[in-house]
């Protein structure tokens, strides 16, 4: 089920994701139990259903992970080249053996318990914390879930969550364990190295015409020509279609005035209030103010601070009651008022600074009221613009001819590639980044009317593609730059990593490395106290895990931190941690109880096959994938 749906108990709910993910298709072997027939159901394990909507949830959630990641939806052929039907058919068996077992045991779940199981998921709370019905009924019917469906799965997994519990209850790392990842962790290490790079080459190498033409032909693949599409795009936003020139200066100065307070400051200004309990201790003291009794002497009169009662600088909007904010924008600065009836009891006001209301002269927002009006008015049409654009093209209209029609101007692109890049794979601008429109513009073909994409912000975008270019391999000529700079790149690399091993070769026949680098101009630097975590900032990931790889003495070539850098390494000195707990990742060992945690409930889901009979159902599956499309 959706992961909205479980957002609420936080515990509970982890452990049935888990039981329902823990388990590989592979395990089941269900080759052989399919069955034709039932059209309500997916699959069924023992007297366990599992329904249509079921498999459908779960479908939308495990693709939908994907799709975030592709920043598009998958394609059918997609979605089975990912296995997400085998994943899910997997998932839901799981879910159902369990299912079926807590039914054998006669567990269950009290309506009380589920209710407030529910009532807690602050997917479903308002703004207080409390359960909103309305909130509960709005998010199921945007995920397509019927009420009944939903607290009929909350309860099947609440069962199973109870099999989990009693299956998994005390699993803890050993103490073992823990010191052995401690000394791994925190042993530290001092290496000695020389780093060799594309400088302790004696010449930069340079290919004949026949290694070029070889090294070439090898990797032939990586130059060929991608396959071209030519295409014309129009975009419906307001953007596109708003027409500054077409709003007038009488319309432009009546929006002025109209909302006039969107150009400017309102007045605001510094108010205290004193609240009193009623109207008789209000009375009294406002006679005291009228005495000569300063208003901070009223205000510690009332038991309050000058924080308590002060409000700060405030717009006349700012004040909620219209009684309070008639009074206080009454007055001058420094006046008191007398006893006003406020929404929350008798209240005197005192009215400090005024800060007077601004306003923008016309003319320094008429470009902006005239570019707000102009897209106001181009919202409105959109839907104008977009019916013209389809009568048109039904009507047998061109691309462009409908394009004209609706008022669109038309983006022609002449060459593009599935990335948005152009025939030299320079990025194209207003296109690179349309991987909706790319996708979908390699899927059809020239002559066709291409169902329109939304955009964001209402818009649509009509394209039509206009001619294909089929992909081909390049001849050298083509592109002897870039197979010579490739060339060069990988002979280089090839030719560090050959001296790097030469020389860890000397340093292994018994040479030191500070004779080595003093026959060969490099310099021995030292990294201390590296551990595995830290080693890979100071000599590189590779050189760190070989300088982790032996004992004391081990000599190795690596590739360093540079991208053509090698490393050749010799360990110095080994430290064990003082205190290996202390050098425990409390992240790896909740990892490690993870891992144990599956493995039980997989064991245990596994054994339970053998006890229930599993059939599934290709109609069934067929019929719950017509609810995703």
């Amino acid at each position: 089920m959706l992961n909205t749906l479980r957002n609420a108990t936080t515990g509970w709910t982890a452990k049935i994701l888990l039981i329902l993910l823990v388990v590989s298709f592979a395990v089941w072997g269900i080759g052989d139990v399919f069955r034709a027939g039932n059209q309500t159901s997916v699959l069924s394990v023992g007297e366990t259903e599992v329904p249509l909507t079921e498999y459908a949830l779960a479908y939308r959630q495990a693709s939908s992970g994907i799709s975030r990641q592709l920043g598009r939806n998958l394609t059918p052929e997609e979605s089975a080249a990912f296995g997400i039907d085998q994943a899910v058919l997997s998932q839901l068996i799981s879910g159902a053996i369990l299912t079926e077992q807590a039914r054998a045991l006669g567990l269950g779940l009290s309506d009380q318990r589920l209710a407030r199981l529910i009532s807690e998921d602050p997917s479903f709370q308002d703004a207080s914390g409390n359960f909103s019905r309305a909130q509960f009924a709005n998010l199921l019917n945007q995920i397509g879930l019927r009420e009944a469906d939903y607290i009929a799965f909350q309860e099947d997994a609440a069962m199973r969550t109870q099999i989990v519990d009693a299956v998994t209850n005390g699993i803890a790392v050993p103490e073992a364990y823990e010191q052995a990842l401690g000394l791994f962790n925190g042993e530290r290490r001092n290496v000695s190295y020389v780093s060799v790079g594309p400088a302790a080459l004696p010449e930069e190498p340079a290919p004949s015409e026949e290694q070029l033409a070889a090294y070439f032909e090898e990797n032939k693949e990586n130059y060929g020509a991608p396959e071209l599409r030519g295409l014309q795009v129009a975009r419906l936003t307001p953007e596109a279609i708003a027409d500054e020139s077409a709003i007038t200066e009488e319309e432009i100065a009546a929006d002025y005035e109209q909302f006039q307070s969107r150009y400017g400051q309102p007045e605001r200004r510094e108010i205290d209030q004193i609240v009193f309990p009623d109207a008789a201790a209000a009375e009294e003291a406002a006679q005291k103010l009228q005495n000569g009794a300063t208003f901070e002497n009223v205000v510690r009169g009332a038991g309050r601070s000058p924080a308590d009662v002060s409000l700060g600088l405030v717009a006349r909007s700012d004040i909620s009651d219209p009684a309070l904010a008639e009074a206080a924008f009454s007055l001058q600065s420094g006046e008191t008022s007398g006893v006003v009836d406020g929404r929350f009891g008798p209240t005197i006001l005192r009215v400090g600074e005024i800060e007077p209301a601004s306003v923008q002269p016309l003319s320094e927002v008429e470009g902006d009221i005239r570019r707000a009006l102009a897209l106001d008015r181009a919202t409105q049409t959109l839907d104008t613009a977009y019916r013209t654009y389809e009568d048109a093209r039904a009507g047998g209209a061109t691309f462009q001819e409908a394009a004209d029609e609706a008022g669109l101007t038309v983006e022609t692109f002449e060459a593009v590639d599935r990335s948005g890049r152009d025939a030299d794979g320079q990025p194209i601008d207003g296109i690179s980044g349309e991987s909706e429109l790319l996708t979908e513009a390699f899927q059809t073909e020239p002559g066709f009317d291409n169902v329109p994409i939304q955009t964001a912000g209402s818009g649509t975008l009509f394209f039509d593609v206009t001619a294909i270019t089929p992909a081909r391999d390049r001849t050298l000529d083509e592109v002897r730059q870039q197979v010579l700079g490739d060339w060069t790149a990988a002979e280089i690399e090839r030719q560090v990593i050959a001296r790097a091993e030469a020389l860890a070769n000397e340093a292994r026949g018994g040479k030191s490395l500070q004779a080595i680098a003093e026959e060969n101009g490099l310099t021995v630097a030292t990294a201390n106290a590296i551990t595995r975590q830290s080693g890979a900032g100071e000599i590189g990931a590779e050189a760190s895990q070989a300088a982790f790889a032996g004992g004391k003495g081990t000599i190795a070539a690596a590739k360093g931190r540079g991208a053509l850098e090698q490393v050749v390494l010799q360990v110095d000195e080994i430290a064990p941690p003082a205190s290996p707990l202390d050098n425990v990742n409390q992240t790896e060992i909740g990892q490690v109880e993870r891992q144990l945690t599956d493995d039980l409930v997989s064991s245990y889901v596994t054994r339970l096959r053998s006890d229930y009979p599993l059939q599934i159902y290709p109609n069934g599956i067929e019929n719950a994938k017509s609810l995703i499309r």
